[in-house]
């Protein structure tokens, strides 16, 4: 009897494991927003100009946002932010953007200029998502407005 309770109670507890680890994945918040991204166009508010682009790419996850120019004509290189929803999926927020170095982030921040070629108006922006569709993605800031197809 007592051999029987012994097996129970390690059948239990390896279920109780199985739980615990399945349930530890990281699921991204919204499937939709949060993938790899290459930005077709961007229009400035301020001047209505259409910027067509060449080879730029986002990566969003669930906190962290990459941005970068893959062997495209301008050179712009590659950056790392953090990536945060703001009050749900309807608004998300990119920020400290910093240099990208091999693995991680090279501790230099970025300037505007800098992000200026990938839609980015300061190193700080929070965008308003018009379309989520997980082939499309346009999101709108007070400074552009920025087309994304999936890739």
């Amino acid at each position: 009897m007592c051999k029987v309770k012994a097996l129970a109670g390690r059948i239990g507890l390896i279920v109780v494991a199985a739980m615990l680890a399945a349930g530890c994945s990281k699921q991204p918040v919204d499937g939709d927003i949060e993938g790899f991204w290459r930005l077709e166009r961007f229009v400035t508010h301020a001047d209505g100009e259409v910027h067509q682009c060449e080879r730029i790419f986002y990566g969003i996850t669930r906190y962290v946002v990459e941005v970068a120019e893959r062997q495209g004509p301008g050179g712009y290189g590659a950056f790392v932010g953090r990536f945060e929803y703001v009050g749900g999926s309807s608004r998300v927020a990119m920020k400290d953007f910093r240099h990208r170095a091999s693995t991680s982030d090279s501790g230099r921040q970025a300037t505007p200029e800098e992000l200026g070629p990938f839609g980015l108006g300061a190193t700080s922006t929070e965008f308003r998502v018009v379309v989520a569709d997980g082939n499309r993605l346009v999101l709108e800031s007070d400074y552009a407005r920025l087309e994304l197809v999936a890739f």
